[in-house]
């Protein structure tokens, strides 16, 4: 999901980041939409195979 970089005009210092998806209910408490970021691209997690402990049979 890509993530949006918003600021409030009450709060010129201070940014936030939000899912593209919460950008309306952001821009009805006055925050504007200052860029877009890049989605990251995820890789899947890599599995590891059970080894037992020497006390284990």
């Amino acid at each position: 999901m890509a993530r949006v970089v918003m600021e409030h005009p009450d709060l010129p210092d201070q940014r936030i980041e939000v899912d593209e998806v919460s950008v309306p209910h952001h821009q009805a408490a006055g925050w504007q939409v200052v860029e877009t970021l890049p989605q990251q691209p995820t890789s899947p997690a890599r599995r590891r195979r059970h080894t037992p402990r020497k006390d284990e049979s």
